[in-house]
């Protein structure tokens, strides 16, 4: 028996207690009846006396230091100062979790989430080089980062549960962070400049855009729409990717915007339109995402995933 047992089957409860101050009160009436007048009686029959004394007294103090195996099942688990006790408690709690199933169904959660958000994605993919897709964009980035926040939930609770099959979920850093807002608010300024450039050029030509011009402002489009969409996840508290990856794809991104709007002035030139103001701004504000974004990448982006296992679900947008 080990010491931590020893000194917690001595833990007495309240009524062991007053089991114990019965003994007491008995035992010490019983020396007290030994006394005075009541002394012929103990002299006469001190067998008799002293017998029912002490036996009574032994009751109580039987009571008081010893439990039933309820009261003493009860008291471990309450306070399992044992650690063979509460490895045991832990043992039958995982046991049970298993039996109903629990851990199957957060695992079976954690991944329907994860896939949500894939197929999300692969759709805001294509959508991405309609010219106008940026009106209903961001009902699409808002349901991604709740799902982004769901997963890191449920890998929370699939961590305290001793749950392993479960998607990482990767948290950002409140310091990464800040430089993110900062580079989002600049790509989220060059997106909405990017449809004011379109509106005007595309007042500028009468009949279908099906040509290099428009090709090449669709590819931009799609660039900066995706660029939004990483960032607004990263700013976010938790992502289902690493986020050094992520940053670095999505420095992929601005890079081909930066290209396709040069490859657009180009052609905007060529075609003798009036080149939208707007347009020298788009240019700006991803030149200084590009900075914020490098400033992010400098201070790293650290910590260990919360969740079980990495997945080959997990895949990284593709620029």
């Amino acid at each position: 028996m080990s010491d931590n047992l020893t000194l917690s089957s001595w833990h007495m409860t309240r009524a062991q207690y007053l089991w114990a101050v019965l003994g007491l009160l008995v035992a010490g009436g019983s020396l007290i009846m030994a006394r005075g007048n009541i002394r012929d009686v103990f002299t006469a029959e001190p067998d008799f006396v002293l017998g029912l004394s002490l036996s009574i007294s032994t009751i109580f103090f039987t009571k008081a230091f010893s439990r039933s195996g309820i009261a003493s099942a009860v008291h471990h688990i309450h306070e399992p100062r044992d650690p063979n006790v509460a490895a045991a408690l832990d043992a039958a709690v995982d046991q049970r979790l298993h039996a109903m199933g629990l851990h199957e169904n957060v695992a079976l959660l954690s991944r329907d989430i994860a896939v949500a958000g894939r197929r999300i994605n692969e759709f805001y993919d294509l959508q991405a080089m309609e010219p106008r897709f940026h009106a209903t964009a961001p009902l699409l980035r808002v349901a991604l980062t709740d799902l982004d926040d769901a997963l890191a939930v449920v890998s929370r609770v699939a961590e305290r549960i001793g749950t392993t099959e479960v998607n990482h979920v990767y948290h950002i850093p409140d310091a990464v962070r800040s430089h993110l807002n900062d580079a989002l608010r600049d790509v989220r300024e060059a997106s909405a400049r990017r449809h004011e450039s379109y509106e005007s050029l595309r007042a500028q030509i009468a009949g279908a855009a099906v040509d290099d011009l428009w090709g090449v402002f669709a590819v931009l489009t799609s660039d900066t729409l995706k660029a939004q969409r990483d960032l607004e996840s990263l700013a976010s508290r938790s992502i289902q990717t690493v986020p050094a990856d992520r940053i670095g794809v999505l420095q992929g991104y601005l890079a081909a915007s930066l290209l396709r709007l040069e490859t657009v002035t180009e052609l905007i030139r060529e075609r003798g339109l009036v080149e939208p103001h707007t347009l020298q701004i788009v240019g700006q504000d991803l030149l200084r995402a590009q900075v914020k974004l490098a400033r992010a990448q400098q201070l790293g982006t650290g910590g260990e995933p919360t969740g079980g296992r990495p997945t080959a679900e997990q895949g990284v947008p593709t620029p």
